[in-house]
C-alpha cells in the first residue's frame, strides 16, 4: 500500500476476479526471488569470499555472471537475456516511481491548489519538467552515495517509506486524523529520519533512524488532529 507505482497496476486489471488472481499469484513470487539471492550469495561465498565485505560484496552478482559468460556460448547469452531482464526491471519500477510522482506534482497540487484550469498540455509540460529535475536530484544523490552498499541504500528507502504509515493506517480508522496534521508530521519524521540515516546515525540507542522519525511523525499527526478537533465529513 506504501507503493504508489504499484498502486497504479492495479487500476490495469481486468476485473476484481483477475486481481485476486494477481495477488495470489504474487503471494509466492518472493519466495522464488529471494532463493535466487541465496543462491547467489552461497555461491559467492564458496568461491569469492574476499568481496563478501563492505561495498565490494555487490559486485558479487556481475562477477559470478562473468564466469559464467566465459564458460560456454550458452552461459555467454544466458547471461545477456539475465541482464537484459535486469534492465527490463528497473526501468519498469523507475518510469512507474516517475510517472506517479509527476502526476501527483501535477494533478494534486499544481492543478489541485495553484492552478485548477491548467490545461492538460500544460500540465504534461510541467510534468516532465518535474521529472527531468527529480532525476537531476537523484544523479546527485547516487554520486553523493555512490560508497554507500544495496543494503544501505535500501535501508535508507525503507527508513522514509515506513513515514506513510500513519498516512494509512490511522486515515482509514481514525476519523479525527486531520491532513494538515499528517503532512507535519510527515515532514518531520522523514527530517528525522533522512537526516540521522546520511549522517551515519543509522542507529540510535539500538533504534533504526526510520523509527525514531516515525515516533515523531505520529506524535505530531496524533497531537494536531486532536487540537484542530472533528474534522468535516
Amino acid at each position: 500500500a506504501l507503493y504508489p507505482q504499484a498502486m497504479q497496476r492495479i487500476y490495469a486489471a481486468d476485473s476484481a476476479a483477475a486481481l485476486r488472481r494477481s495477488f495470489v499469484v504474487m503471494a509466492f513470487i518472493p519466495f522464488t526471488t529471494a532463493l535466487v539471492a541465496v543462491f547467489v550469495g552461497i555461491t559467492a561465498l564458496a568461491n569469492y569470499p574476499q568481496l563478501l565485505e563492505g561495498a565490494s560484496s555487490d559486485r558479487v552478482l556481475t562477477v559470478i555472471l562473468s564466469g559464467i559468460q566465459q564458460e560456454s556460448v550458452f552461459g555467454y547469452w544466458l547471461v545477456v537475456i539475465l541482464f537484459g531482464a535486469i534492465l527490463a526491471a528497473v526501468m519498469s519500477t523507475a518510469d512507474s516511481a516517475l510517472l506517479s510522482i509527476s502526476s501527483m506534482l501535477t494533478k494534486d497540487l499544481y492543478a489541485g491548489f495553484i492552478k485548477p484550469d491548467a490545461s492538460e498540455a500544460e500540465l504534461t509540460r510541467l510534468g516532465k519538467l518535474l521529472s527531468w529535475l527529480l532525476l537531476g536530484i537523484l544523479v546527485v544523490l547516487a554520486i553523493r552515495l555512490r560508497d554507500s552498499t544495496l543494503i544501505k541504500l535500501l535501508v535508507i528507502k525503507f527508513e522514509i517509506l515506513i513515514q506513510l504509515a500513519p498516512a494509512f493506517m490511522l486515515g482509514i480508522r481514525w476519523r479525527r486524523l486531520h491532513a494538515s496534521a499528517v503532512l507535519a508530521g510527515l515532514l518531520a519524521g522523514i527530517a528525522v529520519a533522512a537526516s540521522l540515516a546520511l549522517t551515519g546515525h543509522g542507529k540510535v540507542a539500538g533504534i533504526h533512524a526510520g523509527i525514531v522519525g516515525l515516533v515523531v511523525n505520529l506524535v505530531i499527526a496524533v497531537t494536531v488532529s486532536l487540537v484542530l478537533g472533528e474534522r468535516e465529513s
